[in-house]
């Protein structure tokens, strides 16, 4: 029989809209001379089981209710409805820093900080080292924090934080502190956590850090839950509900198109296997890019092409229709032309990727030249779980290249090689 680390039935958490009223406003509110005042129910009839030892995320967008209901669990406030059975010492990683005190060293501030999240004298003097060796500020430990960069002062934050020992750990949206190198460390840090087995409920706007953090999920939608069960399927569910009509799908009015009497963009669109135009896709899967446009010249010179560029700008790949073998290559028309190139699987790595529309005279001048005409993202599902082989790759592309063991070379070669 499955232990549960956490049963709620039934949570819902109500507050009142509007500016705090006196005595006598809310002595009128109840004999009925003034109407009810306007409430929000943050959490509404919340029901779910998180089993011992899971690492569960909770997703959703912002307002949904997600850090009210971490709030709740880790009892800073209390329910207005419904109940939630939590077994084990619960650690919260709500809000990175807080407790810190300005005037104080960071030295003290550990121990204020730690005393805030639950742990005794003993414990912190235990981990002191470790907590400042992993902040990275030894050099300043005994600096009023003041003084401290702002990464200075998140990353000293979260070494306390990630250093609690419950059984149950609580984690919202704190992942994102700090430069990528720390970033990495802390994400090290909590995938620690889950292999000892702990429980972990994590919230994050993520997907690739809950992808391989977690193993189940909820999610979460004005406050109701939408969906539970694996997390691919819950994340697969909440990237389906946040794209708009309009995603994945880029059209220009005729008085608006890029391009010239020779050449204008009409439309770029990026599709699923099914021709759907979206905004997020798997790594697993196919990507398709189709270019609409219109000819009025008809020039061999004319060569239409994408760059694919990353978050930073920094260009990954450039393709055109001219990359296909001499002679079947399609051929452009007068009027309408519509151009479609294959990402194939496996490729990319997982982030989010802009669009650059290249079109130009060969050798001549660029008819147009669109940076980041539409964006989209990947989501890492090609082995990246902490349960499966571990971290994200670095680098735009992530392909799967191929490996064979082959013969050493002779003794003698590598003894020359090495002189």
């Amino acid at each position: 029989m499955t232990e549960f680390a956490i049963s709620a039935h039934g949570l819902g958490k109500r507050y009142r809209i509007g500016q705090v009223e006196s005595g006598f406003v809310r002595l009128r509110r109840r004999v009925g001379r003034l109407g009810p005042q306007e409430s929000l129910w943050a959490l509404d009839d919340v029901t779910f089981d998180v089993a011992e030892g899971d690492a569960f995320a909770v997703i959703g967008r912002n307002g949904a209710g997600k850090s009210t209901l971490l709030k709740v669990l880790s009892r800073i406030t209390e329910p207005t409805a419904g109940f939630a059975d939590v077994r084990g010492r619960i650690g919260a990683l709500l809000e990175v820093g807080t407790g810190f005190h300005p005037e104080l060293t960071g030295r003290e501030n550990v121990y204020l900080n730690a005393s805030l999240l639950g742990m005794t004298t003993h414990e912190v003097d235990r981990r002191f080292e470790r907590i400042v060796a992993f902040s990275g500020v030894e050099r300043h430990i005994n600096t009023p924090v003041k003084w401290y960069s702002s990464g200075m002062y998140i990353r000293l934050a979260f070494a306390v934080a990630a250093h609690l020992d419950p059984e149950i750990l609580v984690i919202d949206e704190v992942l994102a502190v700090g430069d990528l190198e720390f970033q990495k460390r802390c994400l090290d840090r909590m995938s620690e956590v889950v292999r000892e087995g702990r429980t972990v409920i994590f919230v994050s706007h993520n997907m690739n850090v809950v992808r391989r953090l977690c193993r189940n999920g909820m999610l979460l939608d004005g406050g109701r839950v939408l969906t539970t069960g694996a997390v691919n399927d819950v994340i697969g569910t909440y990237l389906s509900s946040i794209e708009p009509d309009e995603g994945g799908r880029r059209q220009w009015a005729p008085h608006e198109r890029p391009g010239d009497e020779t050449f204008s963009l009409a439309e770029i669109r990026v599709t699923d296997e099914d021709d759907e135009p979206r905004t997020t896709f798997f790594t697993s899967k196919p990507i398709y890019v189709t270019l609409e446009f219109d000819v009025e010249e008809l020039n061999p010179a004319l060569n239409v092409a994408i760059e694919l560029a990353g978050g930073d700008g920094t260009v990954g790949f450039f393709t055109s229709f001219r990359d296909m073998p001499e002679g079947s290559a399609p051929e452009l028309l007068r009027g309408r032309n519509a151009f479609r190139c294959q990402i194939p699987p496996g490729l990319l790595n997982a982030g989010r990727y802009a669009i650059n529309v290249r079109a130009g005279l060969h050798g001549v001048r660029w008819v147009a030249f669109e940076d980041a005409v539409l964006h989209f993202d990947t989501i890492a599902d090609h082995g990246e779980s902490l349960f499966l082989t571990g971290a994200m790759r670095p680098g735009l592309v992530a392909p799967a290249l191929q490996w064979h063991a082959v013969e050493p070379a002779p003794a003698g070669e590598r003894a020359l090689s090495a002189s």
